[in-house]
């Protein structure tokens, strides 16, 4: 059993598990609300990503040629320009957990960003595979990982804890990176999926889900579980 009582199947498939119960500020599911219609009434069509949190913070681009496009239940971008922008900035204090699942190249992999260069998650600093940076309230922290990121598709959790202290990533639910020393405190605010202008260029990004809280062990397991087997990848 791993909490909330639910468990695991033999085939990673989460019985009786439910991603609303854990009640997430963000849920960009993949192949799931995926639309294309023209939101700005400018008679170009526009992509447009459904929030499955129930909180209607949609993901959709506000300029035409840097919307990217969706295939196969993911989102793809033909260049790093391309980029979704969420509905409501999402403010992450003191503690949060993002999982996201995307392509990674390690070569300056901008995942995540805020409305202005003041925030951002990054992989790959400098084409670095062993560097990353975050920008939170224009503070830029550097990390390097313990184990550098494996290139292609893999599931991330990006987290800091309760007290704002330390700070882990993990792959595909292995743990690749811990740090208790360089921690930033300050807001990170998430309004842009993949960052833009320095975002993912002709890569693919599945599925996120982004908590204003601390997920509990019991709820990450699920969790994990849940997204992994829903995207066709394997625990590492």
């Amino acid at each position: 059993m791993l909490g909330l009582g639910n468990s695991l199947s033999l085939s990673g498939v989460v019985d009786g598990f439910s991603m609303l119960s854990t009640s997430p500020d963000l849920w960009l599911k993949f192949n799931t609300g995926q639309t294309i219609l023209d939101s700005d009434s400018d008679g170009d069509s526009d992509v447009q990503w459904a929030d499955s949190s129930g909180n209607g913070n949609d993901a959709t681009s506000a300029e035409d040629a840097k919307q990217g496009s969706f295939s196969d239940g993911a989102w793809s971008s033909a260049d790093n320009s391309d980029h979704l922008v969420l509905d409501s900035n999402i403010t992450l204090a003191d503690d949060y957990t993002i999982f996201i699942v995307f392509t990674v190249e390690n070569t300056s992999d901008t995942f995540i960003g805020g409305p202005s260069t003041d925030d951002f998650m990054r992989f790959g600093q400098g084409e670095n595979a062993a560097a990353m940076r975050t920008k939170h309230s224009g503070n830029v922290t550097n990390f390097t990982f313990d184990t550098n990121p494996s290139t292609g598709k893999g599931m991330f959790k990006i987290s800091r804890n309760a007290d704002g202290d330390e700070f882990t990533v993990t792959q595909n639910s292995t743990t690749v990176l811990i740090d208790a020393a360089s921690v930033n405190g300050s807001n990170f605010v998430a309004n842009k999926i993949p960052a833009g202008g320095a975002g993912l260029a002709e890569d693919y990004l599945w599925e996120v889900v982004i908590y204003n809280r601390a997920v509990t062990a019991g709820e990450s397991a699920l969790i994990e579980a849940d997204i992994l087997t829903r995207t066709s990848l394997t625990a590492d």
